[in-house]
Order: structure tokens, then sequence, then C-alpha cells
């Protein structure tokens, strides 16, 4: 039967605004908005979701359009979030800690596998992993989300262990485990400066075709300088201008503190790199390769380190 709605129940925008849309179920939030939508979505691939079992059950005491209406504790803006993360549309940004925690923590409480799996890799294509990783690691490992932890570890990599501040939320979590994201940052940076950068580039056999940067005699290929910096590279030996060893150097001393591939790829270490090589070969091939040659030559350094900093353990518990 139809129940009577309070004057202050609000409907959602949509596409949760419309009772004809092939919908069966209102969920009402606790800030009383009304979201219509298709129940089956919000249990698909969990068979533990608590919206299967509640509406098993026909547990609800309240109607609207001729729908169940089923109460939930989390606001409308949080449910907004979870739905989109239900239905087969583009996934919905996570903006803030905040978001991530209301959001992951409700997608937990009612056992929402798939959607929590989107939430994940919704997180990880977010800026907020790369701007606060600290933070999403500490939720991760409160909630259990390894795979989510797991990069946000990788992320805090590119940022110095001096300019850590403390901050409420490490609360959520112990000394062992914030010791351990500390320990594993030091482990990585020790791991990376092992890399040999210097005379002999083993890490680069088998990667070396098609890097025009390199030279298998003394004289550069494309403006016939006479080159003096030798690599050795499996069991050849190969000619660069002076610029290839500088970014090298480059590259090691910005990874000192911050052990992250990516920082391989930046654009100004990349920019002065190309510079340089342009200024040091002046070949008129040059000007229009120098651009792809670096970045797949950096793009190899960045794989290496990725490679060192992968075989480093973050010895975490992430049962919950």
């Amino acid at each position: 039967m139809e129940t009577a709605q309070p004057c202050n129940i609000l409907t959602a925008d949509a596409p949760f605004n419309d009772p004809t849309d092939s919908v069966d179920l209102v969920i009402r939030t606790a800030d009383n908005i009304d979201f219509f939508v298709l129940s089956g979505l919000l249990s698909l691939k969990s068979p533990s979701s608590f919206f299967r079992h509640v509406l098993l059950a026909n547990q609800h005491t309240e109607e609207r359009e001729g729908l169940p209406v089923l109460e939930v504790k989390e606001d409308g803006d949080t449910f907004r979030i979870i739905l989109l993360l239900c239905y087969p549309y583009t996934s919905p940004e996570i903006k803030s800690i905040k978001q991530l925690a209301e959001v992951g923590t409700a997608l937990k409480k009612y056992c929402m596998d798939n959607a929590l799996e989107r939430f994940v890799q919704t997180v990880l294509a977010s800026s907020l992993i790369r701007e606060q990783p600290v933070l999403v690691f500490v939720h991760a490992v409160a909630n259990g989300w390894k795979i989510l932890g797991e990069a946000a570890a990788r992320h805090k990599l590119a940022i110095p262990l001096v300019t850590e501040a403390p901050f409420k939320d490490l609360k959520r979590i112990d000394a062992f485990q914030y010791t351990s994201l500390r320990y594993y940052h030091i482990l990585c940076n020790i791991a990376v400066q092992g890399m040999p950068v210097a005379s002999s580039l083993p890490w680069l056999k088998g990667r070396e075709s098609g890097l025009l940067v390199l030279h298998p005699g003394v004289t550069c290929q494309l403006c016939g300088y006479r080159l003096f910096q030798t690599w050795r590279i499996g069991e050849q030996n190969f000619t660069t201008h002076s610029w290839f060893g500088e970014y090298l150097a480059a590259v090691k001393g910005d990874l000192s503190g911050r052990p992250f591939p990516e920082l391989a790829l930046g654009k100004n270490i990349i920019a002065r790199a190309a510079a340089k090589s342009i200024s040091e070969c002046n070949s008129t091939q040059w000007p229009y390769l120098v651009g792809d040659q670096i970045f797949a030559f950096a793009t190899l350094v960045a794989g290496e380190i990725e490679r060192l900093i992968a075989q480093v353990p973050l010895n975490i518990d992430w049962t919950k």
C-alpha cells in the first residue's frame, strides 16, 4: 500500500529520478533523498550483498510510487557515488579522502563486491592517490584493500620521508603498519641506488634495439662527431654523446630519497636532455628524432626502476 511521504523528501538527480525507468526499489538516504534504482545492479556479482538479502526478506515498511523504500544511513552524495559504481556508466570521481572513506566503508558494510572492485580501480586512476598517497594508504590498510594500499605505498615513493607531517587519520593504523610503510620507502631507495648508471648498463641488454642514441662505433652515426663516452651493454660496447651520461646521473640524483620510476620521465629532466643533445649533435635529422628517442630511452630507465622496487616487499597484513 502507498504510504504518505514526508514533505521534506527530495528526489535524486538523473539517472535516479524516474520511477518508470524499469526500477524496482527506492533508496532513501539519511538526508532524505530518494533514489529510484534497479535492485539487481546493487547485488551484481555480490552473493553476500546486503541488498540481495534484505529484499528477499521483504523488510521494507514504506512505499513510494508503488515501490518499496529502503532507508540507509549514508547521505545522498555518498550514495550517488555508490550507485554510479553499480551501474554500467563511467565511474564517478573520488575527489577527497572523506569521499574515499565514506564510500569505501559503505561498500564494505553492504558487501557490494563488484562495486568495491570498481571503487578500487577508480581510486587507482584518480589524482587523489598521487596527491595524498599516505592518506589513501592509511584507509586501504584499515579496510584491508591490498591492491589500493600497495599502489598508494608506491606513489608515496615520490614524496621524501622528511616532508611527512602528522595527521589525525594515522590513528586508523598502528605503529607497525606505519613503520612498515616508511621502511618500504627506505628499502626501495636502497634498491634503486644500486642501479648501474656508469660505464656498464647490464639492464639495457636486449632492449637497445632501435635506440639511435647508442652508437656501435666511436663516432655518432648521425653527425659524425667523435664520441668519448663508452658504455658496456651485454657483450658489446656503445658510445654516446655526453648528454646521455648526464641524464642518467641526473635521474640517479633525483631518485635519492624519492625512488619513484616516473621521475625518469619528468618533463624538465627530459627537456634538459633534449636541449643538450641538440647542442651536441648537429645532424639535421636529430631535432626530428630527439623527442621520441629520448622518451624511449627514459621509458626503459623508468622500467628498470620499476623492476627494482617491485622486488621490495611491503610487510603489511591485509586480512581483516
